[in-house]
């Protein structure tokens, strides 16, 4: 898949998935469409989409694909737009999960105003999964004192790889300072080696040890993701 944010439009109505397309473009996001649910959920369980619309009002067994994203490892935290116009099936796929529900009749203004306030909630659930590959020095402090220098092969909100001249034991604990460019002070963090494979690569996952320090990190990654999106 490309750089580009992804939506899957589950409905049989060719305006609606057509306008939908249409506007996504506009913000960078591409839309698939399908005109029923069959191979939804094989689809769900092997594609990763930050956006799915559904349309209850066309869509008989719309509510079991919900469960189904609700339920997915991948997509259970993707935004869901839900199409019911019914009060009752607004108010089951609101129950369910559903991020947004408008009803019909639809115009073109009403999609845009949709997607344009829900793609700040596309972009954060994108980062959950990105990883910026950037080569930046990482110092390491293990638990004996011993301290030692390495680089970062990619960096997420919550985990690195790098690059190490030592071999480390995975389970051990790590002091991890990191150094963003530009930044006044280096992120501190508490680090976990989750494996290492012994000829100069180690996976570390951390957690920061201020909110300060993961704000920055995290506006750090924002300006990477939003690079890479508009490549």
């Amino acid at each position: 898949m490309s750089n580009a944010l992804h939506a899957l439009l589950v409905t049989p109505d060719p305006w609606l998935a057509g306008t939908f397309s249409e506007i996504s473009r506009e913000v960078g996001i591409e839309a698939q469409a399908s005109a029923t649910t069959t191979g939804i959920p094989e689809e769900l369980g092997r594609t990763k989409y930050e956006a799915v619309l559904l349309d209850f009002d066309a869509v008989p067994d719309a509510s079991a694909i919900l469960a189904t994203l609700r339920q997915s490892p991948s997509n259970r935290n993707t935004v869901i737009f839900a199409l019911a116009t019914d009060a009752a099936q607004a108010h089951t796929a609101l129950q369910n999960g559903a991020n947004l529900v408008f009803e019909r009749p639809l115009e073109g203004k009403q999609i845009r105003r949709v997607l344009y306030a829900a793609y700040d909630l596309m972009v954060r659930e994108r980062r959950r999964y990105f990883r910026s590959t950037v080569e930046l020095p990482v110092l390491l402090i293990q638990s004996s004192g011993t301290d030692f220098r390495c680089t970062s092969m990619n960096i997420s909100g919550s985990g690195m790889a790098l690059a190490t001249p030592s071999t480390l034991r995975p389970g051990e604990a790590v002091q991890v300072i990191l150094s963003l460019p530009g930044a006044d002070s280096a992120i501190r963090a508490i680090g976990t080696v989750v494996w290492d494979d012994r000829h100069g690569k180690t996976g570390i996952s951390f957690k920061c040890t201020s909110p300060q320090h993961q704000t920055d990190l995290d506006c750090w990654l924002d300006t990477q993701l939003h690079s890479v999106l508009s490549r």
